[in-house]
């Protein structure tokens, strides 16, 4: 059967991504024969089968395969041009939908004029709405070819639908360049235009672009060597392919590909490009200065451009970092990263004075300055900033235990919060629950531990020594602690327990509460009458990565409770030195510490630390601790999924 077009859809891991294609290509209301190849580019998810299993429901869908993965869809459509039968060909993503009358419309506008091409416009679906893009005006008044491939390279993104005379492909040899994976399509299109005898533009929606899939994606992007070189040879062959029409690429269409470029760097940069890479990108721009000191950005492209101009080199990679602002009260976790931060983005810190009290016009200029803000807690800090964030900037609010009681997140402006942090899976329940906020806003990201920035000692001794890193308020259980301190003196005098932070007496707060004055009065009895003054010993505030050197085990013996520990840091300090963090169950835990670590009663904690007076039985399990620590809690780890949060963002 002569089929009269050829839909060529390049796949590669598209199971929850392609149903919505398939449906559109269910529904083409074409009367003549054509067919469908899929083309699949090895996928690893069982795209083949599945398109196998589809394509069999339908007479005129085929199924091919690369002989190995390609990495882009050059090859796959390549391939589809090869094995396709059609007079015509059409390119579509396996993301993207072509509307029901595509083929009749734009088939039967290229027969009845004999057109080589035929391209309309676009719809753009962003998640939100449907965009119209990419319209020509006046199309039809244009009066050459010249004048004709202008406007489209001009006024068109170069995505790839299009109804293209297969003929015009084989007999001018032209074909998708499999050695880009930036850029081919624009060279794709220039080839066609340039040898196309009669090319024509329809107002007509051809298909539907799926923006939000590739937002969806964007946090695994990134943008570094292999793209800009990709970008530099794509701007330089253009611009001699075009010069045969007499046309300039950079005159009609660098100005959109140079912000893209600038944009991607500033969200996606992944450290490669070298000095002489960036002299070549460098010395493109300056060749074509006299065309582009004209092109109009904003502020913050404009001075990455002076910088390219110049050929300053780390001027400009430091310009091109996001700019990110940590904003809060009681900064000393996310203050300890502020340096790693520093390699990735431009840091600003806004430090508030109170959970709602901070230096007004200092926010203000932080927040003039600032893409990206980072709320540390959910209190004043971010409400303030909901409110007056502008509508190009992003915010990120991360929240713990402590604010879940608090009113902040009632009052906060939801609408301009992009995203919630919680510490952990538990939190990220408790969160939504709490606030109702939209699960889609919520990530998780837990806390993180320095492992290789502690003391630790080779001590046989160490396993007596026992840890309470803070005691405050009595829900951290600093009676349990004493009752297994009790429990393990009675086998063997020689335990001990140390207590990190402030004490109940010295602090206001804990003596103006009447049920926690109780508590704590309580915990002095109990130490009077089962003899263990000289075991506690109360140290106040010290520095943990040196402090618990000696320690063998860190105890997390808070009350569970609906709001429990949300992480609670201290085991992982005790992993990290050497020791073991042992804990008392509470909910959630499960889903942050090993479960070797975690124990129903007290009377299994008792008895696993008695296990562990055998040195050897200690340091097996404190060494699988430690290498829980820095596989799971990382500082590195934290960065990467804290940036990825954040570029997906930009």
């Amino acid at each position: 059967m002569n089929m009269k077009v050829s839909i060529i859809v390049p796949c590669h891991n598209a199971i929850g991504k392609i149903e919505r294609c398939l449906a559109s290509l269910r529904a083409q209301d074409f009367a003549s024969p054509y067919e469908v190849i899929f083309v699949d580019d090895c996928s690893d998810d069982g795209t083949y089968a599945y398109l196998e299993a589809e394509a069999a429901r339908h007479a005129n869908w085929r199924v091919f395969q690369t002989e190995a993965n390609s990495g882009s869809p050059s090859r796959p459509r390549n391939l589809g041009t090869r094995v396709a039968s059609g007079d015509y060909v059409f390119f579509l993503d396996c993301d993207d939908r072509i509307l029901a009358d595509t083929l009749s419309v734009h088939h039967a506008h290229a027969v009845a004029n004999d057109c080589c091409v035929v391209r309309g416009y676009l719809i753009v679906d962003d998640g939100k709405q449907l965009i119209e893009m990419n319209r020509v005006v006046n199309f039809g008044e244009a009066e050459g070819k010249r004048e004709r491939v202008e406007l489209i390279i001009s006024k068109q993104s170069t995505t790839v639908p299009s109804l293209i005379k297969r003929d015009l492909l084989l007999h001018g040899g032209i074909a998708w360049n499999e050695q880009l994976r930036m850029g081919e399509d624009t060279l794709f299109l220039i080839d066609v235009l340039t040898a196309a005898e009669r090319i024509d533009y329809i107002e007509h929606a051809t298909f539907i672009y799926n923006k939000a899939v590739t937002q969806v994606a964007s946090s695994t992007r990134t943008y570094g060597a292999r793209e800009l070189g990709n970008h530099l040879a794509v701007w330089d062959a253009a611009e001699r392919k075009l010069a045969w029409l007499g046309l300039s690429y950079v005159g009609i269409r660098f100005q959109v590909g140079l912000q893209t470029v600038l944009q991607a760097l500033v969200r996606y940069y992944s450290g490669d490009i070298d000095p002489a890479l960036f002299k070549r990108f460098s010395d493109f721009v300056s060749q074509h200065w006299h065309v582009v000191s004209a092109f109009r950005f904003n502020a913050r492209l404009a001075r990455l451009l002076e910088l390219l101009h110049a050929n300053d080199y780390s001027g400009f990679f430091e310009e091109a970092k996001p700019r990110l602002l940590v904003a809060g009260y009681d900064l000393k976790f996310i203050e300890k990263v502020v340096p790693l931060l520093s390699r990735r983005f431009q840091v600003r810190v806004d430090e508030w004075t109170g959970h709602n009290e901070h230096d007004v016009a200092a926010s203000r200029d932080a927040l003039d300055w600032a893409e990206l803000i980072f709320c540390e807690w959910l209190l004043g800090n971010a409400v303030w900033y909901s409110r007056y964030k502008r509508n190009d900037q992003r915010l990120i609010v991360r929240a713990h235990r402590f604010e879940l009681s608090r009113q902040f997140g009632h009052i906060v402006e939801d609408d301009n919060v992009d995203v919630y942090i919680a510490v952990s899976v538990l939190y990220v329940e408790r969160l939504i629950e709490t606030f109702r906020i939209s699960r889609a806003k919520v990530r998780l990201l837990p806390n993180y531990v320095d492992a290789t920035g502690y003391a630790s000692m080779e001590a046989a001794d160490r396993v007596y020594n026992l840890a309470l890193i803070g005691s405050l308020p009595s829900r951290k259980g600093l009676m349990k602690a004493l009752e297994l301190l009790r429990s393990l003196v009675e086998v063997d005098p020689r335990y001990n327990l140390s207590v990190y932070g402030k004490s109940a007496m010295e602090t206001t707060w804990v003596m103006r509460d009447p049920l926690e004055e109780a508590y704590f009065r309580r915990c002095e009895d109990y130490i009077q009458a089962h003899g263990l003054s000289g075991r506690v010993r109360f140290k106040g505030h010290v520095d943990v990565t040196r402090a618990l050197a000696e320690v063998g085990f860190v105890l997390s013996v808070s009350d569970d409770e609906r709001l429990p520990e949300s992480f609670h840091i201290a085991p992982s300090d005790g992993f990290a030195s050497g020791g073991q963090g042992l804990l008392l169950d509470w909910s959630g835990v499960e889903y942050i510490y090993p479960s070797d670590s975690v124990f129903p009663s007290l009377e299994a904690m008792r008895d696993h630390i008695l296990r562990s007076a055998d040195y050897a039985t200690f340091q097996e399990g404190a060494k699988k601790g430690h290498e829980f620590v820095g596989r799971e809690y990382s500082a590195s780890l934290f960065l990467d999924r804290l940036d990825g949060i954040l570029r997906d963002l930009l």
